[in-house]
């Protein structure tokens, strides 16, 4: 009787310790500007059980798998326009950001959606010509087929982009017509995209466990919290993103004039069902590609409810094509831009396992486009200069922010009717409309 009696003092005394450490640890932490969580008194117990459950997390679904992911079948499968899917949310995005030591600069982005909606743009500084961008910036949305149907490859509205060797070669083709200022100026765009390898950078893979680890430690271990833990494997699973360095080669053709391109940059292939930009607060993003043929990648996401409400992401590709994580960044997304207008010059210090990186970038030209089938976002491009450790370089940064404004009638109105019953149709769901036309919920 004593021994059964003390065995339950026992249990007791650990279920509430247990009660205890839990609640302790769903302490909310301090806030910056009500949004951002600095590190609070358990921060660092957090961040040592994240970071064993992070590194856990990927030998299960990578490390024990890695002869097969990384087999010539397994990549020639993931980098190819793919399959939309059934879901609703279904999309598959391919973009290049490229520049050279004489301040030209390229970026093109095609996502694919359901019923055959294309959403592309593309920006060219050139410092003899200035800013030359898309035609129907800031919005996005082109339509390739009659809503009866799919697509299935980076095509349309004068695009095409493909692939013509997994991994190592992609073609990047435009012929159309690009906005520089108030004129539009007739352009043909032919570019080939050759990386040394099949490396590259699988964000799920190869993002460093410290700088998650960190982000999650800064978070309230709540409820809702654990909730969203055990399904993060399947959240997971429904998104695949990845980039690639190389160098793009070929011909420019603008208003008759004809020039060469040679350019370094990377391209970035995202492609599932849960790219939830709608769920993002900001984010920054720098790539920026250095005269000593290395070049970085530097961001910092903000999704409060994924539970990273500062999540630092980046690494740096040395000459070679080797691939190096940063493991620490002082680059808060407090302290530049919060207040909804994009800084001119940014100074921040990065490492990796093998040194230190001080950044310092000053911006040339800068352009807003808006994201989002109800222009959700907005994302300030803009077209920077920088210096890494004394090496001079140039690159983009990206700064999107949330947009209340939504889609305006004068730019939905040019909608063929189909998408327009479908956005008729989506408005009516979110007000509760029971009169609603019973059309298929798409965008």
């Amino acid at each position: 009787m004593l021994l059964l009696t003390g065995i339950c003092l026992a249990l007791g005394i650990a279920g509430a310790l247990l009660g205890l450490a839990t609640k302790l640890l769903g302490l909310k932490p301090p806030l910056v500007f009500g949004k951002y969580p600095l590190k609070g008194l358990f921060y660092r117990v957090k961040y040592g059980i994240a970071l064993l459950v992070l590194r856990q997390l990927r030998y299960r679904i990578y490390r024990r798998n890695e002869e097969e992911l990384g087999s010539a079948e397994h990549l020639a499968k993931v980098d190819k326009p793919q399959q939309l899917s059934d879901d609703p949310k279904s999309y598959d995005v391919v973009s290049f950001m490229a520049a050279n030591a004489e301040g030209q600069k390229l970026m093109v982005t095609l996502e694919r959606r359901r019923r055959g909606v294309l959403k592309a743009a593309l920006y060219l500084w050139l410092p003899s010509e200035g800013l030359l961008s898309s035609p129907r910036l800031p919005d996005m949305a082109h339509f390739t087929t009659d809503g009866s149907e799919e697509s299935s490859e980076f095509r349309g509205e004068g695009f095409h982009i493909y692939p013509e060797e997994s991994m190592r070669v992609w073609r990047i083709k435009y012929d159309g017509v690009l906005s520089r200022k108030e004129e539009q100026v007739p352009v043909q765009i032919n570019l080939r995209f050759e990386s040394p390898s099949a490396a590259h950078f699988d964000y799920s893979r190869d993002l460093s466990s410290n700088l998650i680890a960190d982000s999650i430690a800064r978070e309230a271990w709540n409820e809702r919290f654990y909730g969203m833990l055990r399904s993060v494997t399947h959240i997971m699973e429904k998104r695949t993103h990845y980039e690639q360095n190389g160098e793009l080669s070929g011909s420019l053709e603008l208003d008759g004039k004809k020039m060469d391109l040679q350019l370094r940059g990377f391209r970035d292939h995202s492609f599932g069902t849960e790219r939830c930009l709608s769920s993002i607060n900001r984010y920054v993003y720098f790539a920026l590609f250095l005269d000593d043929g290395s070049s970085m990648v530097v961001g910092n996401l903000s999704q409060p409810s994924f539970f990273l409400s500062s999540l630092k992401v980046g690494y740096v590709c040395s000459p070679a094509g080797v691939y190096q994580p940063i493991k620490s960044s002082n680059f808060e997304l407090y302290s530049y831009g919060e207040r909804g207008t994009p800084p001119q010059h940014q100074n921040f210090i990065v490492c990796t396992e093998e040194r230190d990186y001080l950044v310092q970038i000053r911006v040339e030209e800068s352009a807003l486009r808006y994201v989002g089938g109800d222009w959700e976002s907005k994302v300030y491009n803009q077209f920077v200069s920088c210096t890494v450790n004394g090496v001079a370089g140039q690159g983009h940064a990206e700064f999107l922010y949330r947009h209340q404004g939504g889609r305006p009638e004068a730019v939905s109105s040019r909608d063929p009717p189909w998408y327009q019953r479908i956005k008729h149709f989506e408005r009516c769901l979110s007000n509760l409309d029971p009169s609603a036309d019973k059309e298929e919920f798409v965008f």
